[in-house]
């Protein structure tokens, strides 16, 4: 390994792969590495939950980038190694063999850890987070293990308990039922997507996912898993129990940031990082999962772990370091598919005061659209529900703030054009 390059890309994910495409659009020559802990190289994660998971997409085609593509682009490509520690003073990285490497400029890409299950029992064997390919890979025995000697259901053998209603929750329940599981969904509030999506929204979902096979129970934290040495059963906090081959936790993803340890880069649940995607060190920038940039729409610094954001910071951070000199001007995006339901949203919930529903939600023909509505009468959030094909006037309602006031009618009509909206 070099002991000085002009870029250090720390993090094997979608972000410092995006860094490293972008820096090589500005600077072709430039001193390069790419240091990834995992020993494959940065592939796309959100396929886990779903295509792979469903062994519909092969492994081969998750990846970020070909395989040539790094020595085509003199990228030095590390795999299997870890930053220990890194000095801002001297502006150098110990990586975890003992090697030390300078560096001109940095980018912490360190992505995400699923938040672990705080209760009785979490350390018992079956109970599965999904973050890596090696995550997918023993959900993919404990799957099939089920199928062949678990617990009897209405459609077949083996029975899954999915702890969270988050996005991540929500896709992993609908991929295990269409593998043949009874799934039991366990959600610490009312609804599904409880933290992005109104009320009407989530017991539509709710609707929908019970519907095609899942148990959802709202209002039902675990208290405690229970088992003859693995998980067997989730107890509730009402006292009831829920019988499994296997449970899986959703809970929440934490921000890796142990590397700012020592150093004065400013964070706060995430890196804090400005529009440009530069720390509080010169030199040094994050992006992905573990980076809060300041969003100039919103006026705040934000965590958007989504798969979007890391193409999106990753590439920002990556052409600022080559010496482009951008801000951040994205409408933030994510995305979900559950079953043959497609979810698209963009904007901020924690803006939201009110919610209007632009058509109904229909659990057989689901069409609809919720706004969420700023305080200010403004445009803070949209979800778009088996919704298709204005995604452009969506995105441009969101970042132009479109003020409603007056005109919540022509908002709710399904048959209103919405473009009247962006001429206000």
């Amino acid at each position: 390994m070099n002991n000085h390059v002009k870029y250090l890309l720390v993090g094997g994910g979608l972000a410092s792969s995006s860094a490293a495409a972008a820096i090589r659009s500005i600077d072709r020559d430039g001193s390069l590495v790419l240091i990834a802990q995992e020993v494959n190289r940065p592939y796309h994660r959100p396929p886990l939950s779903k295509e792979f998971l469903l062994r519909k997409k092969p492994r081969a085609e998750l990846f970020t980038q070909p395989p040539d593509w790094y020595e085509k682009n003199h990228v030095e490509l590390h795999t299997g190694h870890r930053v220990a520690h890194i000095d801002t003073g001297r502006m150098t990285a110990i990586i975890d063999n003992g090697e030390e490497i300078s560096f001109d400029k940095l980018l912490l890409a360190t992505g995400a850890s699923p938040a672990p299950l705080k209760i009785p029992g979490a350390e018992l064997p079956n109970l599965f987070y999904i973050r890596t390919l090696d995550d997918c890979d023993l959900l993919h025995h404990a799957i099939d293990k089920a199928l062949h000697e678990g617990r009897p259901h209405d459609r077949g053998r083996g029975r899954a308990a999915v702890i969270g209603g988050g996005v991540l929750g929500v896709e992993l329940a609908a991929s295990l039922t269409q593998l043949g599981l009874g799934v039991d969904l366990l959600l610490s509030r009312s609804h599904p997507w409880n933290h992005f999506a109104g009320e009407s929204t989530g017991r539509f979902l709710s609707l929908y996912l019970q519907k095609r096979g899942i148990r959802v129970h709202p209002d039902s934290p675990p208290l405690r898993l229970d088992g003859d040495g693995r998980v067997q059963r989730v107890a509730l906090q009402d006292g009831r129990t829920i019988d499994c081959d296997f449970a899986v936790a959703a809970v929440g993803a934490n921000p890796n940031k142990d590397l700012l340890h020592g150093t004065p880069i400013t964070a706060g649940r995430a890196i804090l990082t400005d529009a440009q995607c530069q720390t509080t060190v010169s030199g040094i920038y994050a992006a992905g999962d573990c980076a809060a940039v300041y969003d100039p729409l919103f006026a705040k610094h934000r965590v958007l772990d989504h798969w979007d954001n890391a193409i999106v910071t990753g590439t920002l951070a990556g052409r600022n370091m080559a010496g482009a000199n951008e801000t951040y001007s994205a409408v933030n995006y994510f995305f979900s598919d559950v079953f043959e339901l497609s979810l698209s949203a963009w904007g901020e919930s924690r803006h939201i005061s009110h919610r209007l529903l632009r058509g109904t939600p229909n659990v057989d023909a689901p069409d609809f659209i919720e706004f969420g509505m700023s305080a200010d009468g403004r445009i803070a959030q949209v979800l778009a529900i088996g919704h298709s094909g204005e995604d452009d006037v969506l995105k441009e309602l969101v970042g132009k703030r479109a003020v409603v006031n007056g005109n919540e009618e022509l908002l709710k009509d399904p048959a209103s054009d919405l473009r009247m909206l962006l001429s206000q």
